[in-house]
């Protein structure tokens, strides 16, 4: 045993050199080694029911994997779909969507399927409320819209924020075993890779494998559904303009797509009407912009992902009492150590937020955002806001980084928050007004340091030469003033209804 001795010695000697070097700190690159107890107790005072919080999770950044998920989870539904969006578009995900759904009704899958009133009377959603009014005619299916705007007229004048509350869930529940929520839509700009659309969306989701979870999912699922004022959509007493051949088609047409089969000729469907043939034409030359979305025969659900602690936190809108969100990420931003990182498409802070981040940054903690610029966002309105107090806020925060996506090709609408990279929460809940006090968002928590940190480099690597950082100090009279701001790189025109629009201070808490 002498021979191997030299050889021993020295694997000791490397062995201290690397329990020294984790013992001494944060690791380089931005790693966090040790665990916060302070998070650890934050997330244990968070409710979940009663049951096993370990739950299979997985990370979705991809569009085309988002899809894959969303799909394959219907597919395989054998008994329960309980379903909100926020907005279903009209494209070919949109209507193939709702033809997935029902091919699982007619199987005898039970299905609930709700979206936002204001928005499927929108544009959004133009010719989707037909398809609805099919869907709710077959056997197995419920369809509600939230919050309907006649039934909800007295709020004008009693308590505006009820009347403009949204239903902002994105949830599907399969079977009471697993599910989903994020920031995605159902719509092309949501699942298309980039360069295949005019607008492609960086976003986020988390599927999830777990009876509790679910259970706490379907529970903010009810919330909503059982809501009084919703509107239950009932088939047309006289169908002038039969929706079902269309659904059903375009169903067909992307299931074939999918699976690398190419598009339907309109001659293997010798029975489809001239009306149908002009249908699938439209669907063949929307569907063949989506080379990302070709391979879903290869697709796996899972790939090996592990177990967590997982807990789901609901908010319900303003027109009920509920709201465990704003509390859980201030407890968690008041119990990290080290390191808060923000990936939201809208930031406009509000008091209980502003005042928390305030704490952090007084004790030393990093906070990065990773947000829209003017130049990428889908709405002005919060950028205008955010230019109001964004000079103050990078002053009275020293420790605070803001990175903003410059133009449309980084259009961000992920909602990701991750501490001290050992807490990590995903869902449909912006950092803005609008999401603490008015709609009703739901996220997953988890509470796993290789998931947070998994998900923080993946950010970091979404960020990476796709930011420009603004920057203010504050000068000789002590004032906060831009160092490099929106006025630096958006075009005038941007900057002047920027400007117009953070006058208007009234509209601010609907943001």
């Amino acid at each position: 045993m002498e021979y191997h001795r030299p050889r021993l010695v020295v694997s000791l000697v490397l062995l201290v050199v690397v329990a020294l070097v984790a013992w001494s700190g944060p690791a380089r690159a931005g790693q966090i080694v040790q665990d916060n107890p302070a998070l650890t107790k934050a997330f244990a005072a968070i409710k979940a029911g009663d049951g096993d919080i370990m739950t299979q999770v997985r990370f979705l950044w991809k569009n085309d994997e988002a899809w894959y998920t969303r799909w394959k989870m219907i597919e395989d539904a054998k008994q329960t779909i309980d379903c909100t969006y926020f907005i279903i578009d009209k494209d070919i995900f949109g209507q193939a969507f709702l033809g997935l759904l029902a091919k699982k009704a007619r199987q005898g899958v039970k299905i609930r399927l709700m979206c936002d009133w204001r928005i499927a009377h929108s544009g959004y959603m133009k010719g989707v409320n037909d398809k609805l009014q099919e869907l709710a005619g077959m056997p197995n299916i419920q369809v509600r819209l939230y919050n309907s705007c006649v039934k909800n007229l007295a709020s004008l004048f009693t308590d505006f924020k009820k009347l403009v509350a949204n239903n902002h869930d994105k949830i599907i529940i399969v079977d009471g075993q697993t599910c989903i929520t994020g920031g995605r839509n159902i719509g092309a700009d949501y699942y298309a890779g980039e360069g295949e659309y005019e607008i492609v969306y960086r976003d986020s989701d988390i599927l999830m494998r777990g009876t509790l979870a679910c259970q706490q999912m379907k529970k903010a699922f009810e919330e909503e559904w059982n809501y009084l004022k919703n509107t239950i959509v009932k088939p047309d007493r006289i169908n002038l303009d039969d929706q079902s051949a269309k659904i059903d088609l375009a169903y067909r047409v992307m299931s074939r797509y999918m699976q690398g089969r190419g598009l339907y000729n309109p001659n293997e469907l010798p029975t489809l009407s001239d009306n149908l043939r002009e249908v699938l034409e439209e669907m063949n030359k929307d569907i063949s912009k989506f080379k990302n979305i070709s391979s879903y025969a290869s697709f796996d659900l899972w790939r090996g992902e592990r177990a967590k602690p997982v807990k789901i936190i609901d908010k319900t809108a303003k027109t009920g009492p509920l709201n465990g969100i704003t509390p859980a990420l201030v407890s968690f931003i008041d119990a990290s150590n080290e390191e808060i990182l923000i990936q939201n498409p809208y930031v406009v802070l509000t008091e209980a937020a502003e005042t928390a981040l305030e704490r952090a940054s007084k004790r030393g903690v990093k906070i990065i955002f990773h947000s829209n610029s003017g130049g990428s966002t889908d709405s002005l309105f919060p950028q205008a806001f955010l230019m109001n107090d964004l000079d103050r806020l990078l002053t009275k925060m020293p420790t605070c980084r803001f990175l903003a996506a410059p133009t449309h090709k980084e259009r961000l609408h992920s909602k990701v928050f991750v501490f001290d990279r050992q807490i990590t929460v995903v869902g449909s809940y912006n950092m803005d007004p609008l999401s603490e006090q008015i709609n009703s968002e739901v996220v997953a928590a988890v509470h796993d340091k290789q998931f947070g940190t998994m998900v923080a480099l993946r950010t970091w690597k979404d960020i990476e030469g796709r930011v420009v950082e603004y920057k203010a100090k504050l000068d000789e009279h002590g004032k906060p003033v831009s160092v490099f701001g929106p006025k630096d790189h958006l075009p005038p025109e941007v900057i002047r209804k920027m400007n117009m629009m953070r006058k208007l201070g009234w509209i601010r808490p609907l943001i």
